[in-house]
């Protein structure tokens, strides 16, 4: 036995040995000079260091030697990495370049992949196309790779006889850096798309275990620590006054509805009001609200913002949650779903969190969230969503809480301490209780008579329009006439699957859009230094853009961006095979959203159905979403989610209250164990009336 355990250990020494003289390496320099990223690579400090180079074809033929040459150098200071990558090309004439929005990898590219905490988990990818286009995503996992997460970085291309050069400028805040290392882990990829070429730097033997490839980078001991503010620690109000500035700046410069809901002159005095009050130094929870606060009065349900990725990972996802889920009918709160062991919590309703009404608590969280408009379903269909971290942005928590609280079928008060638990003990009574949310996606069953479908999100065009068509021809061969889609908590999708849905339904052709606003007028060039948001993306919108007869920036010239955006001026043509002429009512809440909230405000302004239930959360009118970019505030690294393309929907000669969702004909709260059923219930006597 301890022959075999001695064997054992030396196998496994072996292996690591032969793991550390196998991986690649690649010895970077602190420099102290400037270098100026233009694309070329001539300051004489580039020659401090080495290229490296022989790099690995991963694509079409993993293992085989890359057609053209790829070499690159790292080099670093106090403030940023830089990085120089030359991609050889015996027909540079023929190199692939693309004009094309932020993240959108088309044409030739070259990447580095940094693992900067060396956990050999995650890490953070920096891509840059032949034409400068920047790409970056955050690798979660091997397949998980986070598309959203766009960091401020510079980058320069040029293209000379030998090929095309990429120069990088990396801040090394970007890089989440909060320990020593001695090495990072790095992978450096290059795509030729002409050949549908792929290669790496190190070799790729097993997808799953992607970051595990890489190769190291030595020589960084001495990069400095980045600052991880702690949930109450104070930050110098001179840093967030910095923040606050440049978020304004960016959202100036690139969102295209900041004036949408509320006026310039209400915006730039609520701006001026609360740079004002930014006088003293807060804790990052503390300028998370009044950021949340400010992106809310623009009135964009798209809109969001979010604490630094180690906030999470060390603060709020070791706090205690509540035993509880709720859910809100108007101001009242209910608990939806009970974890506590008290059973006569299960569906109470609550009166009051630790003193405090759950009036004066929701009027007060409301503030931090967006929602479209003027809208406030919308607000507490996510407050419901995540109750517990909203409540933890207004009051302090120890480990319980008391309530007061009224038992379903009850009507007296009553009053209980509840122990808060963590996540991973909710999770496992969720399983135990059979808890975990429904699977169903689309559903369509028979009610007698009436034919239910049944659709939470219109994501999946794959298998959304395959349903949709069968759902119909189901119900054209059984000859019914009345139809109930239920749409509540539907937080949207594809554009292209709710036309779909439509088209069966409309009594004729019609529009959907009437226009897409951006804020790039044509021909205008935004460098990438002026704005924390993707300039390229404001420069492939200039270029396909135009002023409308009311002086409107709208998208114009829509063909180089494919089949994302239809053409607003196009009539759509209703469906001939199984479509369907009967009566339809549709269920909607304050979860109906994006694309659910379009065309439902579609089918109301051409009274092609009855609506129950709740205001829509999103806008009659339209939102802004589509293409999306993300400001991460400089000093306290928070992040705010921002789309760039405000959807105007085709319904401007439509009765609606502007800032407002779709407003049920018949408005249904019921609440209870079986308050879906009684909906439903309404829905159906509707129907047989």
């Amino acid at each position: 036995m301890k022959t075999t355990g001695f064997l054992c250990l030396l196998s496994c020494l072996f292996l690591q040995s032969a793991y550390s003289q196998q991986a690649k390496t690649y010895q970077t320099k602190e420099i102290n000079s400037t270098i100026t990223i233009d694309g070329v690579i001539n300051e004489k400090v580039w020659e401090e260091v080495s290229w490296a180079g022989d790099f690995i074809q991963t694509e079409p033929e993993n293992g085989a030697q890359p057609t053209f040459n790829t070499q690159f150098k790292i080099l670093y200071d106090q403030t940023n990495l830089y990085v120089a990558i030359k991609a050889f090309d015996k027909q540079a004439d023929r190199i692939v370049v693309s004009h094309m929005p932020r993240d959108f990898f088309d044409g030739d590219y070259v990447e580095i992949n940094i693992d900067s905490d060396f956990d050999r988990k995650d890490a953070f990818s920096f891509t840059v196309t032949a034409a400068g286009i920047r790409g970056d995503e955050h690798i979660l996992t091997s397949d998980n790779w986070f598309n959203d997460w766009n960091p401020s970085w510079t980058t320069k291309t040029s293209i000379d006889q030998e090929g095309w050069t990429a120069e990088l400028e990396i801040p090394l805040t970007e890089l989440e850096i909060y320990e020593k290392k001695e090495k990072w882990g790095i992978q450096v990829n290059r795509s030729l798309e002409r050949l549908d070429e792929g290669s790496s730097w190190t070799s790729i033997p097993d997808e799953d275990k992607w970051v595990e490839s890489f190769g190291l980078l030595e020589g960084i001991e001495n990069t400095p620590i980045g600052k991880r503010f702690t949930y109450q620690e104070e930050i110098l109000h001179e840093l967030l006054q910095e923040d606050f500035k440049a978020l304004y700046h960016s959202l100036k410069i690139s969102y295209p509805s900041l004036y949408r809901y509320r006026s310039e002159e209400y915006m730039n005095h609520f701006y001026t009001q609360t740079l004002a009050n930014l006088q003293e130094g807060n804790t990052l929870r503390d300028f998370y609200k009044i950021i949340s606060s400010f992106i809310s009065k623009i009135g964009d349900g798209h809109m969001k913002v979010a604490f630094p990725t180690y906030f999470f990972e060390s603060e709020y996802e070791n706090k205690k949650r509540f035993p509880f889920k709720v859910t809100f009918l108007k101001e009242e709160a209910f608990i939806a779903e009970n974890y506590s062991g008290n059973d006569l919590l299960s569906h109470a309703r609550i009166l009051s969190i630790e003193g405090e009404s759950i009036q004066s608590l929701t009027s007060k969280i409301a503030e931090f969230i967006p929602s479209d408009g003027y809208n406030v379903t919308g607000k507490y269909h996510k407050m419901a969503d995540n109750f517990s971290f909203y409540y933890s942005l207004v009051s302090d928590t120890s480990d319980s809480i008391n309530i007061d609280f009224v038992p379903e079928g009850q009507t007296n008060v009553q009053s209980a301490s509840v122990g808060l638990i963590p996540e991973s003990t909710i999770r496992q009574i969720m399983v135990d209780k059979h808890l975990s949310p429904s699977e169903t996606t689309f559903d369509y069953k028979r009610k007698g008579d009436v034919g239910v479908m049944t659709l939470s999100t219109f994501n999946y065009p794959d298998s959304f329009m395959p349903f949709v068509d069968e759902s119909f021809k189901e119900i054209a061969e059984a000859n019914l006439k009345k139809l109930i889609l239920d749409l509540r908590g539907n937080g949207g999708g594809e554009e292209s699957n709710a036309i779909h849905l439509y088209s069966y339904l409309t009594t004729g052709p019609f529009l959907y859009y009437d226009r897409y606003e951006v804020n790039a007028p044509p021909q205008k060039t935004i460098d990438q230094e002026s704005t924390l948001i993707s300039y390229e993306t404001l420069n492939f919108f200039s270029s396909i853009s135009a002023i409308d007869g009311e002086n409107r920036c709208i998208l114009s010239k829509l063909e180089p961006l494919g089949d994302q955006f239809l053409d607003p001026k196009q009539l759509i043509s209703p469906k001939s095979e199984n479509h369907f002429d009967g009566e339809v009512v549709v269920l909607i809440d304050g979860g109906s959203f994006s694309a659910t909230s379009e065309v439902c405000a579609i089918m109301q302004r051409d009274k092609r159905a009855t609506f129950i239930g709740g205001e829509t959360g999103g806008g009659f009118d339209g939102n802004t979403s589509g293409i999306y970019d993300q400001i991460t505030l400089p000093n306290s690294r928070l992040t705010i989610k921002v789309p760039l393309v405000k959807y105007v929907s085709a319904v401007e000669e439509a009765d609606f209250l502007y800032g407002r969702g779709v407003i049920p004909d018949f408005s249904v709260n019921a609440y209870g164990k079986t308050s879906r059923d009684q909906m439903m219930d309404f829905a159906l006597k509707y129907l047989r009336r």
